[in-house]
């Protein structure tokens, strides 16, 4: 998000437009043993209970025992990548806060333009799935309490937090403690990393449990203060996905069809799941008040 209380974009879009096509001319294949050893590391890493020494770093925001973000174009040879870049999801490229995505965790999900905002990452290794969430900078905890059990009801196994760029060090302050809060209530022995960013202005992707990055190729090209997005772009709101759910809910019949809406816009399976299980329990409200 660009700055805090800027934006009022709060309409369900889904397309397949994309702001920035990779090069995969210029990309190298990493050694394959070089890339799990810095996986597996990232795995070990430290266990984050609290939020110390929060400061502006060369890129990003750091804390003690944050996590620098890995190069996800590192990370793959050439084939791998173009599979990855064809099936992977993307927000907006704005920054526009409250954006969300899930899926199985096999598909990479991606945001950008995180400036005085911070991203959730969650992960289930049980059930293969993930979640990407880019946060506005004051949400409060009960807030990322019913994100976590609305998007994630499976639960999760593995958490990432990110914040965004050094110059509002101070608003993720705000953000962060409430964040690793909300996290470690939620499942106590899930282990929770901090990650800051390896290069200016990065697009943030989930894949697999972890959380990389992609440098941001447009501001190398000159292009200032610009986000991008590598995938296929689906930009769901949480909060106005939430009270459309509700206001399309009030009878059975709206209910249907909004059921069948959103059968035929080619949401993801995972995302599916959660709309389908919202407009049950809407359903199953609407049916207990009618008398036998």
């Amino acid at each position: 998000m660009k700055i805090a209380g800027q934006y009022n974009n709060l309409t369900l879009k889904h397309s397949s437009n994309s702001s920035y096509s990779p090069n995969f001319g210029i990309k190298f294949k990493m050694p394959v043993l070089l890339a799990d050893i810095f996986v597996k590391q990232e795995d070990s890493a430290k266990n984050i209970t609290k939020i110390k020494k929060l400061h502006a770093g060369k890129f990003g925001t750091e804390c003690k025992n944050s996590i620098p973000l890995a190069n996800f174009e590192e990370m793959f040879g050439l084939k791998e990548l173009e599979k990855l870049y064809k099936k992977g999801l993307s927000t907006n490229t704005e920054g526009w806060a409250d954006a969300f995505l899930k899926a199985k965790a096999d598909r990479p999900l991606s945001t950008s333009s995180v400036y005085d905002c911070s991203v959730m990452y969650l992960f289930n290794k049980d059930t293969n799935t993930h979640f990407l969430y880019h946060s506005q900078f004051n949400k409060d905890k009960t807030a990322f309490d019913t994100l976590i059990k609305t998007f994630m009801p499976e639960g999760f196994t593995k958490a990432d937090i990110l914040p965004g760029i050094n110059k509002w060090y101070a608003r993720h302050w705000e953000t962060l403690p409430k964040m690793l809060q909300a996290l470690k209530e939620n499942n106590k022995n899930a282990i929770v990393n901090v990650h800051h960013y390896s290069s200016k202005m990065p697009e943030v992707v989930g894949y697999k449990g972890n959380l990389y990055e992609i440098p941001n190729h447009r501001i190398e090209m000159g292009f200032y203060d610009k986000g991008q997005a590598s995938f296929k772009i689906c930009d769901m709101k949480a909060n106005s996905l939430l009270e459309e759910v509700k206001y399309n809910s009030k009878t059975l019949a709206k209910i249907a069809v909004t059921r069948e809406l959103y059968a035929q816009k080619g949401y993801n399976a995972e995302i599916l799941k959660i709309l389908n299980r919202l407009l049950d329990e809407y359903q199953q409200k609407l049916l207990s008040q009618i008398e036998p």
